[in-house]
């Protein structure tokens, strides 16, 4: 079929592939009404963006950087990677306590240079080796710290650009300073680029922060954390439920069970600050490996009877706060509860029966009960959200965007769904059509554009074709007359179904008939037999009956 062609306004060329991408991103309802009425206030947020992209070509520079927006993105996150790793593995790098010695260095990144050829004849995976092998080599000339400032500069001044590219794209200085404190993607950036300020001048632990950027660029994880903030409130207050029940059982133990709250402890060792006797020490032990003889077992000995000397247990529960403190901390993170850190109580004392119940309540009240709740609300949550996700991808790929619809209407006809949707309901030529309109002098509209920015105006649905293509117009006529054709068979059968029973029921009345004058008749001859056997009434008004001897 030929593609129905819409008048374009020259600056829908403009529009760029990270825009129609957003659109089809923020577009969550299902209903094919809503999609189509999210489309529309979207048009208005195209037109200024196209503004923009026409007045962003007057300047080469920032169009060039913004044109690589998503190429500075990917580079900022592989630094941050990178920085991160170099950190991992040598931090503090100060005390030259790394993990990898020099040799190992050299033969990572002879192996690494290999890795980064055999991928560039390959053409995949090649840069990433080789950006790791100049970074052992920089490592390995310039030392550790210097790397990590070289890297933390690049990642800084990479992410300021990918920052202008983002201004760029989007417009942000012209929308005014209310919209940019309202756009949190960027002021997500400014954060980003705070941190990486943070790292290159106040200490490196900070580029840590920076991986969080991954939840930013996947999905699937901002899907997650999602999960738990979707339904905070369900989950915030399934958790104050929670505490409710630490406090009372708090208090439970405070007023009844206060001697089982003692807990085993590891005490730090008091090491002695008193180099005096630091070298004495030192000295008595370079006596003993000078004579030969073992000074092990005489030296420890006295230690060991002070460690023995020393409690290793305390008491938690003397205060209600240090009762709360203690159920909360052990109880929740035990998974049989507050009653696998208590104390074991003898089956002879008396509130063994009480320290049973306490236990068992905790256990299945708190642990089972709440803590389930909580995350089975996350968890349902997420399914919900993948199966949004899916919903709403099979809804993009069976249903057109514009008519509503579905892959089926066009099963067995000349056109396919494809076609259909690329040529003939294209989405995109909707949204030029309307941009033409809003661009295009009032005193120059032909009738349909004066209908449709009239249309347009109202905020009116209308113009856009429900339910209905052209490319189906031509096969209606014929499946309107199968649909007909069909039909009167139907009826055909049915008023031969309604024949056969108005007969049955005919000829069940007729024998219902019959039925009721034969018994009439039978009753008749009855009293007749009944008559024949009796006498005449006499003169007198007696019934008198003669009976044969």
């Amino acid at each position: 079929m030929e593609q129905i062609v819409f008048p374009v306004h020259p600056i829908c060329e403009f529009l760029t592939e990270e825009s129609k991408v957003r659109v089809f991103n923020t577009t969550e309802q299902d209903e094919q009404g809503s999609k189509v009425t999210h489309f529309f206030e979207q048009t208005s947020f195209l037109h200024g963006e196209m503004e923009w992209q026409k007045k962003l070509r007057s300047m080469p520079v920032l169009f060039w950087f913004s044109r690589r927006m998503s190429l500075w993105g990917t580079i900022s996150f592989n630094l941050a990677v990178f920085i991160n790793l170099i950190i991992a593995f040598f931090y503090p790098y100060d005390s030259g306590q790394g993990a990898i010695d020099d040799s190992m260095l050299l033969m990572l990144f002879w192996i690494l240079t290999g890795l980064s050829i055999l991928g560039l004849f390959s053409k995949q995976y090649g840069l990433q080796p080789l950006t790791l092998a100049l970074i052992l080599r920089s490592i390995y000339h310039l030392g550790i710290g210097n790397t990590l400032i070289l890297l933390g500069s690049l990642n800084l001044i990479n992410k300021v650009v990918f920052v202008v590219s983002f201004v760029g794209n989007n417009g942000t200085f012209i929308m005014g300073y209310k919209a940019m404190v309202m756009d949190v993607e960027f002021l997500y950036h400014l954060a980003y680029v705070l941190t990486s300020t943070l790292g290159l001048f106040v200490h490196e632990l900070f580029y840590s922060i920076l991986l969080f950027d991954l939840i930013y660029r996947e999905e699937t994880l901002f899907n997650v954390i999602k999960s738990v903030t979707r339904n905070g409130r369900s989950i915030l207050l399934t958790a104050l439920l929670a505490l409710i029940l630490v406090y009372l059982f708090s208090i439970l133990g405070f007023l009844f069970l206060k001697e089982d709250f003692i807990m085993e402890v590891d005490p730090l060792l008091q090491i002695s600050a008193d180099p005096q006797q630091t070298e004495a020490s030192q000295d008595f032990l370079k006596s003993c490996s000078a004579d030969g003889v073992s000074c092990t077992d005489e030296t420890n000995v006295p230690a060991a009877e002070e460690e023995e000397g020393e409690s290793n247990t305390e008491r938690a529960c003397d205060t209600l706060l240090m009762c709360i403190v203690t159920v909360l901390n052990h109880g929740l993170r035990n998974g049989g509860g507050v009653g696998d850190v208590l104390r074991r109580p003898s089956k002879n004392e008396p509130l063994f029966p009480a320290r049973v119940v306490y236990d068992l309540l905790f256990y299945f009240i708190v642990i089972i009960i709440v803590l389930n709740l909580i995350f089975g609300v996350i968890i349902d949550t997420f399914a919900d959200l993948r199966s949004e996700k899916q919903k709403k991808e099979e809804i993009l790929k069976t249903t057109c965007f514009i008519c509503g619809l579905e892959r089926d209407k066009f099963d067995n006809k000349t056109v396919s769904f494809e076609e259909h949707i690329k040529m003939e309901h294209n989405i995109w030529n909707y949204l030029y059509f309307i941009v033409l309109v809003r661009e295009k002098n009032h005193t120059d509209y032909t009738g349909p554009e004066s209908y449709v920015a009239h249309m347009i105006k109202e905020k009116n649905l209308e113009w856009f074709p429900r339910m209905q293509a052209m490319s189906l117009v031509v096969t209606d006529g014929d499946g309107e007359q199968n649909e007909m054709r069909m039909l009167q068979d139907k009826l055909g059968a049915t008023m031969k179904v309604v024949t056969t029973l108005t007969g049955q029921l005919n000829e069940l009345k007729e024998q219902m008939t019959e039925q009721r004058k034969r018994r009439q008749r039978m009753g008749f001859v009855d009293v007749q037999a009944g008559a024949s056997g009796t006498l005449p009434p006499s003169a007198a008004g007696g019934n008198h009956q003669i009976y044969k001897p």
